[in-house]
């Protein structure tokens, strides 16, 4: 008996759409979608990290493949004992270069800060949303590039911890790629979040590329 089979793909003008609403630097300022690899002020201090950044990206056909974390970190307790600073010494700055690189490819990608990101999903409990909490949190489940800026600065309930576990989970799982920057060494996230920080921390561990990031404040040299 004859038959025919029907193969569904997806169309080249999906993936341009779903680049066009994902795009990570939709909402930079200016200023922030002029921060590229070419024009960052590089000395000493982040030379390492420029080249691990921007190595990643010209690799970065192969890491969506594995599934590659990058995880840029300056942990303030070490800083403070080696007489440096973990704050103002470019993670954002470099980070935002990533995502600018990231549009620049057309590669889907979501930008937020980690208050941005509970915000959302908590923005679904009013009556008037226009998204339940599962399609906030697919959207991180599932989007190809995920960058959290600013990981562990929140006051921390089981709520929170429950949520972005679940996400970075998810994304481990699937061999998402999940770009954070944080102060917090790997082995002292467990102090931020007693009931998940040991499992993410391993999880970063797991799949990350570790970018650590020490030195002086910018911020105040500049100003």
């Amino acid at each position: 008996m004859k038959y025919e089979r029907a193969v569904v793909r997806t169309c080249k003008c999906h993936y341009d759409q779903q680049a066009e609403k994902y795009r990570a630097n939709s909402g930079f300022t200016e200023s922030m979608k002029s921060r590229t690899f070419r024009s960052a002020e590089i000395d000493e201090d982040n030379r390492k990290a420029f080249e691990e950044a921007a190595d990643f990206i010209r690799n970065i056909d192969d890491h969506r493949k594995e599934g590659t974390w990058i995880y840029i970190y300056g942990d303030s307790a070490k800083a403070s004992a080696q007489s440096k600073s973990a704050y103002g010494t470019g993670k954002t700055y470099l980070m935002q270069c990533i995502a600018n690189a990231l549009a620049h490819r057309n590669i889907p990608s979501i930008y937020v800060t980690e208050e941005t990101l509970f915000g959302e999903i908590k923005s679904t409990y009013q009556r008037n949303s226009d998204e339940n909490e599962q399609d906030v949190l697919r959207r991180y489940y599932t989007i190809p590039i995920l960058m959290i800026d600013d990981l562990f600065t929140a006051n921390y309930t089981d709520w929170s911890e429950g949520k972005l576990f679940s996400i970075l989970d998810s994304r481990y799982n699937e061999d998402k790629i999940t770009i954070m920057t944080s102060n917090f060494a790997t082995g002292r996230i467990e102090t931020k979040l007693p009931e998940n920080g040991g499992k993410i921390g391993s999880r970063i561990v797991g799949k990350s590329i570790l970018i650590e990031m020490l030195g002086k404040d910018r911020r105040r040299r500049k100003r």
